[in-house]
Formats: C-alpha cells, structure tokens, sequence
C-alpha cells in the first residue's frame, strides 16, 4: 500500500472515529437537562452545577492517573489554551444550568443546537473548518428548526430561553480553544484542569447567588448528581474533546442535532413536558438539516 492510500485509510479512521464519538456523547448528552432539571430544581442552578462537577473531578482524576497523563501538567505551552476553555466552558454550563430555572428541558437542547449556526459563521471562514454549499445549506435547515422553538409565535423570548441563547453563542469559542488544547495535550488532561480551575468560582458564585442546600436536600439528589457528573461531565465531555480533534467542530455540532429530539422525548416521558406544535414543526428542518450535513462532499 502506498503513502497516499495509507493516508485515506487513517483519514477514513479518523472519520469513522470522531463520528462514533458523537453518535456516544449525542446519547449522553440528551439526558443532560433530564439529569439537571432535578438538582437545579432542588438544590439551585449554581449548586447542582458545583456537586456535579465536583463528582466529575473526583472520576476525571482517577482516569488521569490511570492512563498515566499526569506528566503533561508541565506542558505550559498548553496552559493558555486550557485557561480560555476553562473559562467559556464554565460560563456555558453556568448559563446552562440557571437557564432550567425558567425554561423546559427541551428548550435548552434545542436552543443550544443553535450552536450549529454561530459556529458557522464564527469558524466557518477558517480553512479546516469550511463547510461545502451542501452542508451550508444543511445548518441552515437546522437552524431555521431551532429558531421555530425559540420564538414560538411571536419574537418575545423568556429569561432561560435568552441565557441558552448566550451559551450557544459561547460554545463554538469554548470549542476552538478546547479544539487547540488537544493538538498539544490529552483531553484527560483538558477535562481535570479545566474542573478543578472551574470548581471555586462556581461555588463562590453559588454562595453569592443561592441559599446553601441541606445536607439532606444533597443526599436525596445524589442519583442525579452522580448520573450529571459521571456519564456527562467525565464520559461525554471525553468523547467529545476527542470527536472535535478528530472532525470538523462544525461538523460534530451538526451530527449532534438529534439530541434535541431525543431530548424532548425523553422529557415527555419523564417529565411529563408535552412538546408545543412549534418544537414539533422545527423536527421536520432539524432533521432535513441532518441528513445534508452529514452528506460527504462531491468530489472536484
């Protein structure tokens, strides 16, 4: 086998890798506002986001041991890259989890799938992460299904459903610098330094803003905080530093689209939330947007 057919096979490795990653934490990550709207609603926003995390760490730093990454804490050429991370990815989760204070669960998936149309327009300019007509056109779909939910009959949009907005915005940033962070060091490495640099601030942030939950508030949500800080914040948060190292952000966030879907199915099962005839009408673009993005572009 020569260089070049080589080069195909690990490129067609590589893609096959990143897409599985996503089709993984795309599963996780649809229970995600499942798992919080239980902790936000009984411990606080703030405080369900630090005991979350906080479970994470504790996982995130016995996976670190174990694969043997803790050298790279002395690659310093990485720590401005984890830092600008750090800092967008907890403001997203921050945004995130005060926003199910005031919107459904649904909602927040939804909305934050419009991370598809500013990573579009944030990134999509840049060489490695252009997009061909075909998978334009493709977000744009997808984002018209987004924008059905967000302004449902009218253009007033609710204090969650804003906040959500923000954190989408933010996402493709965060996803840039965490994108960088892995061509210099691991995403175990990534995900520990960037929780426990998170960890003060958003306890500080939850002393200032909320009322200190019991002790017995804590332990009756220890299901939803394990299942938060486990499967979200250790698995999914791995699958997908190494799905954007591995694929285009644009098009990992495209894939990523039927998590609205499962979401809202889920919080109809669980949480009784019947789905509005607006977030029905937005399936049809959302899934019309899924099917062009993940098309393979035509060969020149």
């Amino acid at each position: 086998m020569n260089e070049s057919a080589k080069s195909k096979v690990m490129a067609m490795s590589s893609q096959t890798k990143g897409e599985f990653y996503t089709f993984g934490l795309t599963i996780i990550e649809s229970w995600f506002p499942i798992f919080a709207f239980f902790t936000v609603h009984a411990l606080g926003a703030l405080h369900a986001y630090f005991y979350s995390l906080l479970v994470a760490i504790v996982c995130l730093s016995v996976w670190w041991v174990l694969r043997g990454k803790t050298h790279e804490i002395k690659y310093r050429a990485a720590y401005k890259n984890i830092a600008l991370t750090t800092f967008f990815i907890t403001s997203l989760f921050a945004l995130t989890f005060i926003a199910l204070q005031y919107t459904s669960a649904t909602n927040v998936v939804i909305i934050l799938f419009l991370q598809i149309l500013f990573s579009y327009l944030f990134l999509g300019r840049r060489k490695e992460e252009s997009l061909s007509p075909k998978h334009a056109l493709g977000a744009l779909f997808m984002t018209i299904g987004g924008l059905l939910v967000l302004f449902p009959g009218s253009f007033q949009v609710n204090m969650g459903d804003l906040l959500v907005l923000f954190a989408a915005m933010i996402a493709p940033i965060a996803n840039l610098y965490q994108k960088k962070a892995r061509a210099q060091v691991s995403s175990e490495t990534i995900l520990v330094v960037r929780s426990v640099l998170a960890l003060p601030f958003i306890y500080v942030l939850a002393i200032i803003f909320e009322q200190q939950p019991t002790l017995n508030a804590i332990q009756e949500q220890w299901y939803w905080l394990v299942l938060t800080g486990v499967l979200v914040f250790f698995v999914s948060k791995l699958l997908w530093v190494e799905a954007i190292h591995l694929l285009p952000i644009t098009k990992v966030n495209a894939l990523f689209a039927f998590a609205p879907l499962m979401t809202m199915a889920l919080a109809y099962w669980l949480l009784a939330q019947t789905p509005t005839l607006h977030q029905l009408i937005g399936i049809g673009p959302i899934l019309l947007g899924s099917f062009l993005i993940m098309q393979k572009p035509a060969k020149t």
